[in-house]
């Protein structure tokens, strides 16, 4: 008798453990939606479509890839490799796009962050570009700071930085170029 309560503890034990192993469980705290199944933030999908749109219709590039991926609702990583037809230089970038629900909570972000090694490059924001394409307005706010990393004419050791603000969007990228002309 005592060896059947044993076994039956053993194979429930088994079947919760399981349950835990293949996430059936109905866990309430902490649960966050997957990037898979997250509702996208509007205005960044807007955005990234409209980069995408410039990008391709220049007629000076040739893209060989362009993946994006969403970190959740509000942020998204894009890695695209594209060549310049004019220089015959290839190039490697990764963007990672950021949407916060304030400008403040945007320049807060920006401010925490490690920009050590970074200038600040520009406050000015020219006219047109692709933010006031999808806002329909230049933003109030913009920062952009740069960090040329390593020898430029050794792309093997060579690195592009940069962080930008437009109002409530922060977007971080590092490039690399592959081939040289």
């Amino acid at each position: 008798m005592q060896f059947k309560s044993i076994t039956a503890i053993t194979v429930l034990t088994l079947m919760v453990a399981s349950l835990f192993v293949a996430g059936c469980t109905n866990n309430t705290t902490n649960q966050t939606p997957s990037a898979s199944t997250a509702t996208h933030d509007a205005f960044l999908e807007k955005y990234l479509a409209e980069f995408k749109n410039e990008t391709h219709s220049r007629t000076d590039q040739s893209f060989k890839a362009w993946e994006v991926t969403w970190v959740n609702s509000t942020s998204a990583r894009l890695q695209l490799a594209f060549l310049n037809k004019s220089t015959n230089r290839s190039a490697s970038t990764d963007i990672n796009y950021l949407v916060f629900p304030t400008t403040q909570d945007a320049t807060n972000y920006l401010n925490a962050m490690n920009k050590t090694a970074y200038s600040l490059a520009s406050t000015t924001y020219g006219s047109g570009g692709i933010y006031q394409n999808v806002t329909g307005h230049a933003p109030q706010i913009y920062k952009a700071y740069e960090w040329n990393e390593g020898n430029q004419y050794d792309i093997s050791e060579y690195k592009f930085h940069q962080i930008q603000q437009f109002d409530n969007l922060i977007i971080v990228t590092t490039g690399k170029w592959l081939t040289t002309a």
